[in-house]
């Protein structure tokens, strides 16, 4: 009898366990997945500038600005291959001519930006105040640039920005002689500033 007993017991309890298992079993069978798939694309804007105006206030022909006479003359012009760059040329400058440039630049990308302050020759210039430059690199001031106005401006796309640039000789200059130089102006995205 004991026996029965205990075969009794035992098997409602393996019936129990066996019922456990495989509603377990079943449960994980019965568990339906699916995975659901998101593809991007991220097209980035472009950070893109052109020069389209570039002038000053003494083209020959001219009486030099402040004087009554036409000794000195400048002469701009935009790159037709390439509207990133601009020229400029002074003749017959002598010590204290004065000329002034304007210049505007379009925001030709996609994104807004703001255009830095220039540089000449890599010495960044300040907004209204004249900043000597060594053009000759023989330890004397040749040359002396304004830049006036445009930096930290936010230019939408489409937009201009216009500056000025002052240009003036120096007593220090040496006669007969052809001075050159670089200016640089950077166009950076609108939220470094």
């Amino acid at each position: 009898m004991t026996m029965l007993k205990k075969t009794k017991t035992s098997l409602p309890a393996v019936l129990a366990i066996a019922l456990i298992a495989l509603s377990i079993a079943g449960f994980s069978y019965a568990h339906w997945c699916e995975t659901l798939t998101i593809n991007g694309t991220i097209t980035s804007g472009e950070v893109k500038g052109a020069i389209v105006t570039w002038f000053c206030d003494d083209p020959p022909g001219r009486i030099d600005p402040g004087y009554t006479k036409d000794v000195g003359c400048c002469e701009c012009w935009i790159d037709p291959e390439d509207s990133h760059i601009a020229y400029v040329d002074i003749t017959n400058a002598y010590p204290s001519y004065t000329t002034r440039y304007t210049c505007d630049i379009e925001n030709t990308g996609t994104i807004p930006w703001f255009m830095e302050t220039p540089k000449v020759d890599g010495v960044t210039l300040i907004d209204g105040v004249w900043v000597d430059v060594d053009l000759d690199e023989d330890g004397l001031i040749d040359a002396n640039f304004m830049y006036i106005d445009g930096e930290t401006k936010q230019v939408d796309p489409g937009g201009l920005v216009e500056f000025s640039l002052r240009i003036h000789i120096k007593q220090t200059a040496t006669p007969g002689t052809t001075y050159t130089f670089t200016i640089t102006i950077d166009v950076c995205q609108w939220n470094l500033a």
